[in-house]
């Protein structure tokens, strides 16, 4: 079902003239790959340490998992701080202080990881 979805979609786009492969001239994509990066792989190794995606955050949460709940609340808390302060990208591409903020996401939420490893004694 899903992949007849997609093949409709790419007929729909071609025969309307509005299919652009890649990230170019997207209406909301920019092209600063690196940033694309790493922010994805802030969110990966929050979910790592989370204990799963936003996606499964969600569903535990539904579920009636609290911490799960707390997870979801501040996935909305933070992409309304971000988008409030002007730290989420746009078409232009990656505001300074996003780049700023998303840096020190990742220093932060490693030092997390490392001070809560699991550790042989």
């Amino acid at each position: 079902a899903y992949g007849g979805i997609l093949l409709a979609v790419v007929v729909l786009n071609l025969y309307l003239g509005k299919f652009n492969l890649g990230f170019a001239n997207q209406p909301v994509a920019h092209t600063m790959h690196i940033w694309n990066f790493s922010g994805l792989f802030l969110v990966g190794l929050c979910a790592v340490l989370l204990g799963g995606c936003p996606l499964r955050q969600m569903i535990l949460g539904s579920e009636g998992d609290m911490d799960a709940v707390a997870t979801v609340v501040g996935m909305i808390a933070g992409a309304a701080i971000a988008h409030n302060f002007a730290l989420a990208s746009s078409a232009k591409g990656a505001t300074f202080y996003g780049e700023a903020v998303l840096i020190a996401g990742i220093v932060i939420v490693s030092l997390i990881g490392w001070a809560y490893r699991e550790v042989d004694a």
